[in-house]
């Protein structure tokens, strides 16, 4: 069996979800579980309890309610689905919080019963990744801070999409461009990347623009729910809408912001999307 151990070795954590948790499957070394996929959700609970999406008060909450749908619509209550029970609690508690929407999750699971479906049996269920964006995909990028980090002894700028920016009107007039492009190259089409490989991947993007002969300045694309951490980002100086397809499709992202000397930050995105 997997055991939350051989994830983590914070020992702290794991005493606080057990009070939290009684009923928790636990032996001497830890929380066990039944299979991978067991050990994977259990994971992205604590993630997101560490970031403060919510409390294990909250949160016990949420599964006391999920095991209590499943009884009343017969579930046996042998043990075996506890962790059905604690998917369907991260899922409903994960779209309370604002962290998914119930199309997104409609979606995702419509994607995993058609890769099952095609699956010869025997053989690794595989999600073929989509590019699609959703709604929710786009509200995010749309509700996103764009920061750009503060240089020649200003401040930072926080540019947010559709909504007039003053202090981007002189940034951009005092280094004497027309426009410029915010792009990460973090997570390509949306698939979460080890930090080391993103640090690798934006080391790439630093190049890729310096050897397009414009400057940049650092940035960070930033949640205002503090669900996703930031992506280190790029501020790309005299970059054009036909810079930001370039960069798009050279670094796999599915949206930049675009902005000129009108001051009003608009997303562009992939040209797959359009």
């Amino acid at each position: 069996m997997l055991r939350a151990r051989d994830m983590t070795s914070d020992e702290p954590k794991l005493h606080a979800l057990r009070a939290a948790l009684p009923e928790l499957p636990f032996d001497d070394d830890g929380p066990v579980f039944r299979a991978p996929w067991e050990a994977q959700v259990f994971a992205m609970t604590l993630a997101l309890h560490e970031r403060g999406v919510f409390t294990w008060k909250e949160w016990a909450h949420a599964l006391s309610i999920a095991i209590a749908d499943a009884q009343a619509s017969g579930d046996p209550d042998h043990g075996d689905t506890y962790y059905a029970h604690w998917l369907s609690a991260l899922e409903r508690l994960s779209a309370e919080k604002g962290c998914v929407s119930e199309a997104m999750l409609a979606h995702r699971r419509v994607e995993w019963d058609e890769a099952a479906r095609s699956t010869p049996h025997g053989q690794p269920i595989v999600l073929r990744h989509r590019h699609d964006l959703t709604a929710a995909t786009l509200d995010a990028y749309r509700a996103a801070i764009y920061r750009i980090d503060g240089v020649d002894g200003r401040p930072d700028i926080d540019m947010k999409v559709g909504v007039a920016n003053a202090a981007v009107v002189s940034l951009l007039a005092h280094r004497e461009v027309a426009s410029a492009v915010f792009v990460t190259a973090f997570n390509p089409f949306g698939e979460v990347l080890a930090p080391d490989e993103n640090a690798r991947r934006l080391r790439s993007l630093v190049e890729y623009v310096g050897a397009l002969g414009l400057r940049a300045l650092p940035g960070a694309g930033v949640d205002p729910m503090n669900v996703w951490i930031a992506e280190a980002s790029l501020f790309v100086l005299g970059a054009t809408p036909d810079t930001a397809d370039v960069l798009m499709t050279a670094f796999a992202q599915n949206a930049v912001v675009y902005v000129d000397r009108a001051g009003v930050p608009r997303l562009l995105l992939h040209p797959d999307h359009r």
